[in-house]
């Protein structure tokens, strides 16, 4: 099969990234003519990926920082990008984003692309910690040719704080398949089936989160809330969908909410495949997250008609009108976040008429097609401006 508009290497930590967040994004490249290569670590969709036509490579990569390692890791990929003779390299959360375009950068790659997925760095952090990671973007900003943003308050942020000119970052935003998360595919039976076969009794009100097990998800202030909760209502259980995060700093064990006295009350599933069949079992969703860029969770508990409580942050701002299609409540705010659930479990109809709010958002704002168009308009736009041919010259190398 010929390529005519060269090769994309598309580089994340983990290769999760790739096969939950960009596989749409990877398939459109492939059908405008792209050839597609994955650089990450392998993980659970790595296979599934390289089956799908992805030349996928096992990228050495530590989500911590470790200065050795992370030369190492700079190296691997510019012989990778020298070797396969790279058009576009586009990269993907903070660390490989930083990496990925300094290797492409050193090895000469035409063009190179950086998605913000959500700036590390937020307002709640202690001032040095966050002009360290705002160095660190201002550093990968000087190697990218583009910067696509999910979040409008992003783009502001980088702008407002010198991080690029306001010509080298655009809008991406962010979107799912709206297909996939359509409520209407899932009548009552087939909620009540999936009830059963995770646990959970046919007239439960269902509270649910799906994020990874680490602190700055909100976790143990949810824990509060629902103790709180599960003490005065005796139908309500909590639904937690979410991987363990050994290396990371903040992590909390996958029972921790043994502690709180909620365990009778509470699934913790891990990680799942059957998101959609899981969200039509909730009646709630809720995200109290401390920081989020724009979270896809979210956009799939609102195409998929629930109701949510979220943080008021950037990101869950972006999916979540308050008191239209749910409530926005403080950071750390345990009482908030309780009262705003405790609304939602006493009236029926306002669960209703939010989650219809947000499926309607959902069609409206976060169609993942409408993304995917950008994207590669985007490669063909910087193609064009580079005046690069089919053929193209790196080095010595002959595409």
């Amino acid at each position: 099969m010929k390529y005519p508009k060269g090769k994309i290497a598309v580089v994340a930590a983990i290769s999760g990234t790739l096969g939950k967040l960009l596989f749409a994004q990877i398939k459109s490249a492939q059908q405008a003519g792209f050839q597609v290569h994955g650089l990450c670590a392998r993980g659970n969709d790595f296979d599934m990926l390289q089956k799908n036509g992805v030349l996928m490579y096992n990228l050495r990569i530590k989500r911590s920082i470790s200065p050795f390692s992370d030369l190492v890791t700079i190296w691997d990929m510019y012989r990778y990008f020298r070797r396969e003779k790279i058009t576009i390299v586009h990269t993907h959360t903070p660390k490989a984003g930083l990496l990925g375009q300094l290797a492409a950068k050193l090895a000469g790659v035409p063009i190179i692309i950086n998605t913000v997925h959500g700036y590390y760095f937020h307002e709640n952090m202690k001032p040095l910690t966050r002009w360290f990671y705002i160095f660190m973007e201002w550093i990968s900003a000087r190697c990218s040719t583009m910067i696509l943003s999910q979040n409008p308050e992003d783009v502001e942020t980088a702008i407002k704080l010198g991080i690029c000119k306001h010509n080298k970052i655009k809008l991406l935003g962010n979107g799912v398949d709206l297909f996939k998360f359509e409520p209407s595919r899932f009548d009552s039976d087939c909620r009540n089936k999936k009830r059963r076969e995770i646990g959970l009794p046919e007239d439960a009100i269902v509270v649910g989160i799906i994020g990874r097990l680490v602190k700055e998800k909100g976790y143990l202030e949810l824990y509060e809330a629902i103790k709180t909760l599960i003490s005065t209502y005796d139908k309500v259980w909590l639904i937690i969908i979410g991987i363990k995060e050994p290396e990371k700093a903040d992590r909390i064990s996958h029972d921790a909410f043994v502690k709180y006295g909620i365990a009778h009350r509470t699934l913790w599933l891990g990680r799942r495949d059957d998101i959609p069949e899981l969200l039509s079992c909730c009646d709630i969703y809720t995200l109290p997250s401390w920081r989020e860029g724009f979270p896809r969770s979210a956009i799939e508990a609102a195409a998929m008609a629930l109701p949510i409580v979220a943080t008021n942050i950037r990101g869950c701002r972006q999916v979540v009108a308050d008191g239209i299609n749910g409530f926005l409540v403080p950071v750390h705010d345990v009482r908030q976040l309780e009262a705003a659930l405790k609304k939602l479990i006493d009236d029926p109809e306002m669960r209703h008429n939010m989650g219809c709010a947000g499926y309607h958002k959902a069609r409206k704002e976060f169609d993942e097609r409408r993304v995917c168009k950008i994207v590669i308009e985007t490669y063909n736009h910087l193609l064009s401006a580079k005046g690069l041919p089919p053929l193209l010259r790196l080095g010595n190398g002959l595409y």
